[in-house]
């Protein structure tokens, strides 16, 4: 059975973001005025977001596709804990039933193990995703996420502060957000908030900060190819 190259998934993710930011340089350039700008500087970073969280699902994925080894462990440790607590389907398992799995997973299998939704495999900020590979993904593939530098750790968390509160506009969301920006982990990526908290997320991302060559929406998705490539 084909197996799903995790570097097409990579090479997927950086072509999406290429794309977007031909998209985004041009589109700015045609519109006259900064709350225009602004806006379309919302709409690329949630694209960004969104991209992110495809490739992260589709990666984990690729790399359970690849070798489920981990993964089924952890199927079985689940299936253990369930049954265990319940004694009498535990003695009737321990008496007749067998689990087993096939040698090879689907990506069909995979998806609806993983989220019986059938939604993408998403998680809410990076610690999350990190524990989740060390428990789903053989160790060679967890490690990649865990090798990541604090500040790319921080981008990630950052690009998901941002896209919340693009998406809902509430104050929880625009404090967590704020909250995220200032952490001293964003300072060699160049995107580390300063000073007073900021409402308007459009004109602060298309903002080019001092010292910097580019705006602080393009130092961020190059920062997630660099990640995307790294995983």
């Amino acid at each position: 059975m084909r197996k799903i190259p995790p570097q097409d998934v990579r090479d997927d993710f950086i072509a999406q973001l290429d794309e977007l930011t031909r998209f985004y340089q041009t589109g700015l350039s045609a519109l006259p005025n900064d709350k225009d700008q602004s806006t379309l500087t919302e709409h690329s970073l949630l694209a960004a977001a969104v991209a992110w969280e495809g490739f992260v699902s589709d990666l984990f994925i690729a790399y359970i596709n690849g070798d489920a080894s981990r993964f089924k462990q952890h199927l079985q440790d689940a299936f253990d804990t369930h049954v265990k607590a319940q004694d009498k389907p535990n003695r009737v398992f321990q008496k007749f039933g067998r689990l087993q799995f096939p040698k090879h997973l689907t990506k069909a299998d995979v998806q609806s193990l993983a989220n019986s939704t059938g939604n993408n495999i998403t998680f809410p900020n990076f610690a999350e995703l990190q524990s989740r590979a060390s428990v789903w993904l053989v160790k060679v593939h967890a490690d990649k996420f865990k090798k990541l530098t604090n500040s790319q750790k921080e981008l990630v968390n950052a690009v998901i502060g941002l896209r919340n509160h693009v998406a809902h506009r509430s104050q929880r969301s625009l404090d967590a957000m704020n909250l995220q920006l200032a952490h001293g982990a964003l300072v060699p990526i160049g995107i580390q908030r300063k000073g007073n908290k900021f409402h308007n997320v459009g004109a602060w991302l298309k903002a080019t900060p001092a010292k910097r060559n580019e705006s602080r929406i393009e130092t961020i998705i190059s920062a997630l190819k660099a990640i995307g490539a790294a995983c």
